[in-house]
């Protein structure tokens, strides 16, 4: 196999998605190393740092193997991950314990500091809301779910560890420390800490919230641009990667900010939806957007603007707890066959009434951000009688994703502006079923991506090929970056799926004191 290739880690939730891309972006082989997430305590969602290192290594010597590619010939290597993960490392670069995942919620009760105060502001204390506004233009959430929640949490509940950490590093960040040694974040990430000041020009972290906070700025890795050199990678690594060394690093992104560049939606006030074990709707802008009341907003992107959006805690995650509940021995049954295994299951949502029979899904399955903040609501199906069957269950789920993504679309399109088309990317996008159900939901063009459930590693491919200078600038990739399909809405369905979505707005406001009498 002759040319050049860029190696892409997309370290996930679930595992590491390895892809090996030529320089026209064409995916030369792909492969997935899964690893566990952990749940030792109600609220605690953990994962054991070394299996994230363990997964690139397989995977990197698995794809060389398989393709018989000389290590020679890979120019780069290129990683982004989830992101408002939180691993310590001491000065060796040793995990000093579990990463923190996103989904972790322990760290609720301490976001009390951020709503100190006589005066409030969407729960937020009005000197504090101002402060994180004006620095970070929006604040960290109630669900204590980001990093900067994650090491105040440390601080008061581990000292010990607290004082041994050298830095603290997301995901991505302590596979590229375990590369070159060096210990580098994103603006991206150092954004949705809630710690950095991201006014235009600045990017740094700020003084005023780590001195507010009593947080060691000594303990945060340096901050750069995604396509800056993060270092090479070193002796010791290569040998590990059977990769040369020497080759660059590049500071990359977290796999939120990678699969926005990945959807071809490069450009300012293209929306994209993203499927994906948690969802989100965005655009790009090249302006600091905010809507606290709906924790939507924008971050700092992968390029150098901002990316306005509404993320929601659990999407496609929703599917794989509804498998493993209600369709386990069918699963099995496919010998590891997941595209027949996934199209087996769109073919009993298309078989099944739209609207589910008037059941309807709510897929806050571990708290929720945006445009609801709250870690303590939960999900439901709601209107379940003997009359549904688990077809009519299943189709729920697909439609009840879709309604929350459409409750978000109300309030990324009040900040961006209206758009009748849609980039559709992530794992959920590579059904057509469920695509056809968001274009009707959500009454747009739904363009689904080709190879949807990739946009990550194309981004990180796109940067790096940004950082080498093969690409000028990133709008150079959009002609590389193809579509498969585009659905248009069914306006038969409008109807029904009008009066469920309306309901399903109402739920929360009905059952918000449930949820807080049970789950606080």
């Amino acid at each position: 196999m002759k040319g050049k290739y860029i190696l892409t880690h997309d370290l996930g939730t679930s595992g590491n998605k390895a892809v090996l891309f030529n320089l026209n972006l064409d995916v030369i082989s792909q492969i997935k190393v899964d690893y566990p997430l952990y749940y030792p305590k109600p609220g605690w969602a953990e994962q054991n740092p070394e299996d994230y290192w363990d997964a690139v290594k397989e995977s990197t010597h698995t794809l060389i193997q398989q393709n018989n590619i000389d290590p020679d010939e890979i120019i780069t290597l290129a990683l982004d991950c989830q992101m408002n993960c939180t691993v310590p490392i001491d000065n060796n670069g040793n995990p000093l314990m579990n990463c923190i995942n996103w989904l972790d919620t322990r760290a609720a009760p301490l976001t009390r500091k951020f709503s100190k105060g006589i005066i409030k502001i969407s729960g937020y204390g009005l000197k504090n809301i101002l402060m994180f506004l004006k620095i970070t233009g929006g604040a960290p959430g109630f669900n204590g779910k980001d990093p900067i929640s994650h090491i105040l949490w440390i601080k008061e509940n581990k000292p010990e560890i607290y004082e041994k950490v050298y830095k603290f590093l997301s995901v991505k960040d302590f596979v590229i420390y375990k590369c070159t040694k060096n210990a580098i974040t994103s603006r991206d990430l150092g954004h949705t800490s809630w710690m950095m000041n991201t006014n235009p020009g600045i990017f740094e972290w700020s003084d005023k919230i780590l001195r507010k906070f009593k947080i060691d700025r000594m303990k945060l890795p340096e901050i750069k641009k995604s396509t800056e050199l993060a270092g090479e990678l070193t002796t010791e690594a290569s040998k590990e990667l059977g990769l040369k060394s020497g080759i660059p690093v590049f500071v990359s992104s977290g796999d939120l900010t990678s699969s926005a560049l990945g959807s071809g939606g490069i450009l300012d006030n293209i929306l994209i939806v993203c499927i994906g074990t948690a969802d989100w709707v965005a655009a790009h802008t090249s302006k600091r957007l905010i809507d606290i009341t709906h924790y939507a907003g924008s971050i700092s992107s992968a390029q150098e603007n901002y990316l306005c959006i509404s993320k929601q805690e659990t999407g496609a995650k929703c599917l794989d707890w509804t498998i493993q509940q209600l369709f386990r021995g069918e699963k099995d049954g496919f010998n590891g066959s997941s595209n027949e295994f996934y199209s087996y299951l769109d073919s009993l949502v298309a078989k099944s009434e739209v609207g589910s029979k008037n059941l309807i899904f709510t897929p806050w399955m571990f708290g929720e951000r945006s445009p609801i903040n709250d870690p303590n609501v939960r999900g439901g199906f709601y209107n379940l009688s003997l009359e549904h069957t688990r077809d009519e269950v299943l189709r729920s789920v697909y439609e009840g994703v879709a309604y929350n993504i459409k409750w978000a679309l109300v309030y990324i399109e009040k900040l961006i502006g209206k758009s009748d088309e849609i980039n559709c990317i992530g794992g959920g996008a590579k059904s057509d079923v469920w695509c056809q159900i968001l274009s009707d939901i959500l009454e747009r063009k739904i363009v689904q991506m080709e190879e949807p459930d990739l946009a990550a590693a194309k981004g990180s491919a796109i940067i790096s090929m940004v950082g080498l200078g093969i690409l000028n600038g990133f709008s150079d990739a959009v002609p590389l970056i193809k579509v498969k399909k585009i659905f248009t809405p069914n306006l038969e369905n409008k109807k029904i799926y009008d009066k469920l979505f309306n309901e399903f707005i109402s739920i929360y406001k009905r059952n918000k004191q449930m949820f807080k009498n049970l789950n606080l």
